[in-house]
């Protein structure tokens, strides 16, 4: 992950989840702590979760077209329960003749958090259904490929073997056999097309793995050569090594768009030039020709996988191979054409180029922390917390003041409050992890160095200033800077648990299925954006 990658529409639902949740902070100002705890808190915890939820949404592997919806539902969730307010104010004559008189109203700042979150559980709901829809119309294309493989390839070779099989019996040999050789070696590659089309339904994370992506190339490119060896065919490749998140099938995909190169190369010696170029979370191949240029149906099909409704002659079936593959590997594919020819670029996502130390299911098209270590990172941030807060108050550090900030100076309140912030800040610290270089963070020691100085700047300054101008906001006394002995014992205590058990779950999940640790978060991510 890279600081570019984070998501603009999380951050959008962490900002309204915090923004409602301030409105239930200023209505608790004017209650009393018995009055908060039951009509306060269920409002603030879901206020806190659904901003905790946009920051996972923010650092995550998550498709940006799921997050957008998301975003987009959860806005209106929120702008349709305010207009409900209103209404229902003005029809039941309550006394809100003052916009100051009905932001005082608690009911508002309960409904518009209900409203959120169930905008946000909406857009959820709509963008998995979306995904169910693009698979199912995956399947009827791979369903429509190799029914037209079957009657094209498979029926025309027998048909043709069987005419040819009457034609030895009359004594002419020669073209006979020929020809039956011909269709046979089709029948066989068709078999092997049909294998490849039934093997894309498979994307789960076993099916996927590291492949060299050069290596492959090159081999592609060796056998391309042995078989039209009057094509001019060049390679521009970085020298290290690039692994990317496919399987063997990766060679087919090259194979099939060299072949096809050549084949319509407008020229008798055809010229084809192929290139990677690399980026911090995936790989772009280019394959160019010198060709009159790809006609807007192949263009169509290679980009968006719309299969023409009737057979069309002109169309191979190799095009289809190469776009359902690239489609199980989480690729995308897009196509240009000018004077000079045309290139078809593939787009790969790299492997473990989302993590610092390992990423199963991170992917180009949702560059990110992945989607199994951001739940690692939240299970390990509560832990974390109560580990920070239990050693607070056994020196005597004030842990209730916490809960000030988000309404009244409460254990409750503020185990609450403290758990969130130590959420939010396990998420950050997973974040910079996946930014930071591989090497740099690969050992225990070099992640706990970071958590340690991660926690001192929080101590500093999230702790030291921004805690205390928020608690002069609300008209509590405190000291700028506010820093303690206990503060930064606890803060330590912290970073330290927090590393300790994010590197060994990150270890953990890195040995183990990743099918096994399969959640909400999972089912979000790996959704191709077209």
């Amino acid at each position: 992950m890279n600081w570019r990658s984070l998501s603009p529409w999380g951050l959008v639902i962490a900002l309204l989840g915090f923004v409602l949740t301030r409105m239930t902070v200023t209505l608790a100002a004017q209650e009393s702590t018995r009055q908060f705890l039951f009509a306060g808190i269920v409002p603030l915890v879901l206020g806190l979760s659904l901003t905790a939820f946009g920051v996972i949404l923010t650092v995550g592997a998550y498709d940006q077209t799921l997050l957008r919806r998301t975003a987009l539902w959860s806005i209106a969730g929120t702008g349709g329960m305010a207009v409900l307010v209103v209404l229902t104010a003005l029809g039941t004559q309550s006394d809100v003749s003052t916009m100051a008189e009905f932001r005082q109203q608690t009911y508002l700042s309960n409904f518009l958090i209900g409203g959120a979150v169930g905008g946000t559980l909406t857009g959820l709901y709509a963008a998995r259904n979306r995904r169910h829809r693009r698979d199912l119309k995956r399947q009827a294309n791979r369903l429509i490929l190799l029914n037209r493989l079957l009657r094209d390839k498979v029926i025309n070779s027998a048909t043709a073997i069987k005419g040819h099989a009457s034609v030895l019996a009359d004594g002419d040999r020669t073209e006979s056999i020929d020809v039956i050789d011909g269709q046979t070696d089709d029948i066989i590659e068709t078999v092997e097309n049909v294998k490849y089309l039934s093997e894309t339904a498979d994307r789960s994370d076993r099916s996927l793995g590291a492949v060299d992506v050069i290596d492959c190339l090159d081999s592609e490119i060796d056998a391309v050569r042995d078989l039209a060896p009057e094509a001019e065919i060049t390679v521009e490749t970085p020298a290290e090594d690039v692994l990317v998140r496919a399987n063997a099938q990766l060679a087919e995909v090259f194979r099939q768009l060299l072949l096809n190169a050549v084949e319509y190369a407008d020229e008798n010696a055809p010229r084809v030039d192929a290139s990677v170029d690399l980026a911090p979370n995936h790989v772009t191949v280019h394959i160019s020709d010198t060709g009159p240029g790809l006609p807007a149906d192949q263009r169509a099909l290679l980009e968006r996988g719309e299969i023409a409704e009737f057979d069309d002659p002109t169309t191979g079936f190799g095009l289809n191979i190469v776009r359902l593959l690239v489609e199980s590997f989480d690729g995308q594919i897009t196509t240009t054409v000018d004077s000079s020819g045309t290139t078809v670029s593939l787009r790969l996502p790299r492997e473990g180029a989302t993590l610092g130390t390992s990423s199963p299911g991170a992917t180009a098209t949702t560059a990110g922390v992945a989607p199994s270590r951001v739940a690692l990172a939240v299970g390990a941030s509560l832990v974390a917390g109560a580990v920070m807060a239990l050693a607070m108050l056994v020196v005597g550090g004030d842990v209730p003041v916490i809960g000030a900030l988000y309404g009244v100076d409460n254990l409750i309140v503020a185990t609450i409050s403290h758990e969130f912030h130590s959420v939010v800040f396990g998420l950050v610290y997973a974040g910079l992890l996946s930014a930071l270089p591989a090497e740099s963070s690969r050992r225990l020691r070099h992640q706990m160095g970071i958590a340690v100085g991660f926690s001192l700047a929080l101590w500093l300054v999230a702790a030291g200033v921004v805690m205390p101008l928020w608690l002069r906001a609300l008209g509590l006394d405190a000291t700028v800077p506010m820093l303690s002995a206990p503060s930064l014992l606890g803060h330590l205590l912290w970073g330290l648990s927090l590393s300790a058990l994010y590197f060994y779950g990150d270890r953990w999940l890195a040995d183990s299925d990743p099918s096994a640790s399969a959640s909400l978060f999972e089912r979000l991510s790996r959704v191709p954006e077209n």
